[in-house]
C-alpha cells in the first residue's frame, strides 16, 4: 500500500479483490458467537500467524484493531449486500466518487444528473457526517451504509468545504453503470474503461471489443484507473482476452509455496499497441491484471505506480448472517514480482499529468502500415514492448506541455527517444535533450542565451536584412515559458526595417526559463521567409 494516500472508493464502496465465494474455507456453526468465530477463522486461516495478544483480545472490534490489517473487516449482512451489489455497479446512492481521509469521506468526483450533483456537492468537498453520524475514522462499508439507502429516500449530510461547513438534503437515485464501456478515439484508437471486475466484465469487455474492432480500430488504451478491483473469476476471464490461459498470478499464504492460476483463454486475443491506464487507485484485481499485461509485454503500461494492494481476501459468512472479509493471501506477478505494498510501476511515469491525453498522443499518428522512411517532425517513443511516433507540433502545443516535459525527462530513466529525420530515426544528440527547444522547433538558429534577465525585460529583435512588417503576427513571434508552454502576451514595435523590440504585456516569473521564438512565417521585404530562430532566456531569482 501507499502509506498516507487511501483507496478511491466508487460510490463510497470499497471494491476488493474477492475469493472468498469459491475458498474451500468453513462456515462455523451456530452454537459458537462470533468472537469465538472470528478468533478461530484468524487462527486457522489467516495469510499470516496471528499473535496470541489479537487472538485474546476481548471483542471483535478489538481483535481486528490489534490486527491492523486494513483490508481484514468484520461487515453486517447489510454492508455485504451494499458490497456485492457495488461489485456489478447497480445499486442505489447519491452519485459520488470519494476516497477515505481522516476527516470522513472526500468527494472526487460528482456524476452528472445524481443526487449529489442536483443538491450542490462539489469536488473536494469532504463529507462529515451523514444523517448525524460521524464518518471520521470509519471503515468504507460504514460510510456506505450511511450514505446509500433506497431509491427515492433522503441523507443528510454536513460537509467540509474549504473553511465552511455546509449541510446539504440528498436523495438517494437509482445508479446503473456498465462494468466496461468503450469508444473510438481519433478515428482508429480503441478506448475501453474497465469499471469495476464484477462478473460480468468479461462478457461486456468482450462486446465492447468487437464492436470497436467492426470500426476499424488497429490500437488500444485500456483503462483502469480508479478502478479498485472486484472477483478474481472476472480479472482471470478478462485476462483471456490479452494472454489466453496463461498463468496469471500466483498466490501464497504463511510461506506455502505459490498457487498459480490460470486465466481463461477467451474467443480472440487484441492484437496493436495496447496502452494500459493505471494510477494510484488501481488496486486489487486491477492489480493482477495490469502485472500480467506488464510481464508478458503485452501493454505498455502509464499512469503512476498503482495503490500495493496485493492481498486476496475471502468473504467468510459467520453463523450469524454477518462476514468477515479477511486477508487469506498474497498474490504476485506470473513472474513473482510482488505487489503488496509495493504497487506496479508503470513504464512511463505520468504523476501530475492527464495519462489519457497521453495514450492518444502516443497512438493518434500509429499507422499499422506505415513504411515511409522520412520521419521529420516526429519523435520515437520506446516505452515497454512498443514503440509510438510522436508529433512535435502536438507537443510543443500549450495543452501539451507538460505531457511532452514528462516524456522527455523519461529519456533519463525508463524510456528510449529517437529522433525522426529524412532519413529516419536517429538517437537523440545529448546536447539535444539538454536544450530542448531544439526538439520543438528543429531547423530553427540559437538566437541568443541570456542570463539573468530582469523581470520586466524588454527584448530587442535585430535581423540581418529589411524585413516586411506587415507578415509580423502574434503567431509568429511567441515567448514561451520553458517550464509550463505557457505563451506570454506581447506588444511589438518596429524600430527600422531590421530592428523591433517584444515587450510582454505583464512581468516575468522569477527563475524561470523562457524561448523568445521567431517563425519563419515572418518575411523579408523581398517575399522571402526567415529562417526560423529561437533565443534562450532565464530570468533572475
Amino acid at each position: 500500500m501507499k502509506f498516507g494516500k487511501s483507496l478511491r472508493f466508487l460510490m463510497t464502496v470499497l471494491l476488493v479483490f474477492c475469493l472468498g465465494l469459491g475458498l474451500p474455507l468453513q462456515a462455523y456453526g451456530a452454537e459458537n458467537d462470533a468472537l469465538d468465530e472470528v478468533r478461530t477463522i484468524l487462527q486457522e486461516q489467516y495469510v499470516d500467524v496471528v499473535p496470541d495478544e489479537v487472538l485474546n483480545a476481548p471483542t471483535v472490534e478489538k481483535m481486528l484493531q490489534r490486527l491492523g490489517d486494513k483490508y481484514t473487516e468484520y461487515m453486517t449482512a447489510a454492508e455485504y449486500d451494499n458490497m456485492i451489489s457495488s461489485l456489478n455497479m447497480s445499486f442505489s446512492g447519491i452519485g459520488i466518487e470519494l476516497e477515505m481521509v481522516q476527516q470522513g469521506v472526500k468527494v472526487t468526483r460528482v456524476i452528472t444528473g445524481y443526487g449529489a450533483d442536483k443538491a450542490g456537492i462539489k469536488q473536494g468537498d469532504i463529507i462529515l457526517e451523514a444523517d448525524g453520524y460521524s464518518l471520521a475514522g470509519k471503515t468504507s462499508e460504514y460510510c456506505a451504509g450511511k450514505l446509500r439507502g433506497p431509491e427515492g429516500t433522503k441523507v443528510r449530510v454536513k460537509v467540509k468545504r474549504n473553511a465552511q461547513i455546509l449541510s446539504f438534503t440528498v436523495v438517494r437515485m437509482k445508479i446503473a453503470m456498465p462494468l466496461a464501456e468503450g469508444r473510438v478515439l481519433e478515428g482508429h484508437i480503441g478506448y475501453i474503461a474497465v469499471n469495476s471486475f464484477g462478473e460480468d466484465v468479461a462478457t461486456q469487455f468482450g462486446k465492447q471489443a468487437l464492436a470497436l474492432q467492426e470500426k476499424g480500430v488497429d490500437c488500444w488504451i485500456i483503462d483502469l484507473r480508479n478502478n479498485s478491483g472486484g472477483y478474481t473469476k472476472a480479472a482471470m476471464e478478462l485476462l483471456g482476452y490479452f494472454i489466453g490461459d496463461k498463468s496469471a498470478y500466483i498466490m501464497k499464504a504463511r510461506g506455502n509455496l505459490g498457487i498459480v492460476d490460470t486465466a481463461v483463454k477467451q474467443a480472440f486475443t487484441l492484437e496493436g499497441p495496447i496502452v494500459l491506464l493505471i494510477n494510484g487507485y488501481t488496486a486489487s484485481a486491477s492489480e493482477i491484471t495490469s502485472a500480467a499485461l506488464k510481464d508478458y509485454g503485452k501493454a505498455t503500461v502509464i499512469g503512476e505506480t498503482t495503490y500495493g494492494s496485493g492481498r486476496v481476501k475471502a468473504l467468510i459468512p459467520l453463523s450469524n448472517g454477518d462476514y468477515l472479509k479477511m486477508s487469506v493471501y498474497r498474490f504476485f506477478s506470473p513472474y513473482y514480482n510482488p505487489i503488496d505494498e509495493i504497487g506496479i510501476k508503470p513504464h512511463l511515469d505520468l504523476t501530475g499529468v492527464n495519462e489519457l491525453n497521453t495514450a492518444v498522443l502516443m497512438l493518434k499518428n500509429y499507422k499499422s502500415e506505415d513504411k515511409s522512411q522520412d520521419k521529420s517532425g516526429y519523435i520515437q517513443l520506446e516505452a515497454g514492448p512498443y514503440v509510438y511516433p510522436l508529433s512535435v507540433k502536438e507537443l510543443r502545443q500549450t495543452e501539451n506541455w507538460a505531457i511532452g516535459k514528462k516524456i522527455l525527462d523519461s529519456a533519463y530513466v525508463t524510456t528510449t527517444l529517437k529522433l525522426g529525420g529524412p532519413n529516419g530515426w536517429e538517437p537523440f544528440p545529448e546536447e539535444v535533450l539538454q536544450d530542448r527547444w531544439q526538439i520543438y522547433y528543429p531547423g530553427y538558429e540559437k538566437a541568443g542565451d541570456l542570463k539573468n534577465i530582469p523581470l520586466d525585460k524588454v527584448f530587442n529583435v535585430s535581423f540581418n536584412r529589411d524585413i516586411d512588417w506587415n507578415s509580423v503576427t502574434a503567431d509568429g513571434i511567441e515567448l514561451i515559458n520553458a517550464a509550463t508552454g505557457e505563451r506570454v502576451k506581447c506588444t511589438y514595435t518596429f524600430v527600422d526595417q531590421q530592428r523591433m523590440i517584444v515587450k510582454p504585456a505583464t512581468k516575468l516569473q522569477a527563475d524561470t526559463g523562457y524561448w523568445l521564438v521567431i517563425h519563419p512565417t515572418i518575411k523579408e521585404a523581398k517575399g522571402q521567409a526567415i529562417t526560423g530562430g529561437v533565443a534562450s532566456a532565464t530570468t533572475a531569482k
